[in-house]
């Protein structure tokens, strides 16, 4: 039987986790959703270049998750949901994910989201899948093993 070690967490923003042998974790039951995590994150890797990181992989995922439920989301709502688990840095650097408007980011500028303005508050940019987007994130599922909802048996891109 393989198991592993239960993280225990402190107290929120205290920055202590420590290891606790009371619960084991039983592994093996999860292999294979870890393996299709895994898979999916080495997908947005190598579609990526070698400068996107976990924090920005996972701003993605957020990003593409809130625009397929058809209510995109601010790149600060996007960080402040997350509750303190994304870097803040992602206030600038989720910019390589949209497509190569801004000098700094040419050359590494993934094209994945857009920004649009809100048409109920003109201040708020919201992220949205671009059609290269779409394609990584399908990918991104299939990897998952997970067929997109709105393909037939079979059928994927």
């Amino acid at each position: 039987m393989t198991t592993a070690t239960q993280l225990k967490q402190g107290e929120p923003g205290d920055g202590k986790t420590t290891m606790s042998q009371t619960k084991p974790i039983k592994l093996s039951r999860y292999v294979k959703p870890l393996s299709a995590l895994s898979a999916s994150l080495l997908y947005l890797a190598e579609e990526g270049n070698d400068r996107l990181t976990i924090n920005q992989a996972a701003f993605f995922l957020i990003a593409a998750a809130a625009d397929a439920r058809g209510r995109p989301l601010t790149p600060s709502e996007i960080v402040e949901g997350a509750g303190g688990v994304l870097n803040a840095s992602l206030a600038n650097t989720y910019k390589v994910l949209l497509p190569p408007s801004h000098k700094e980011y040419r050359g590494i500028a993934l094209g994945w989201l857009q920004q649009e303005v809100d048409e109920d508050d003109q201040r708020r940019k919201l992220l949205r899948l671009t059609p290269k987007g779409v394609a990584v994130m399908r990918a991104a599922l299939v990897a998952l093993g997970q067929k997109p909802k709105d393909e037939p048996d079979g059928e994927t891109s």
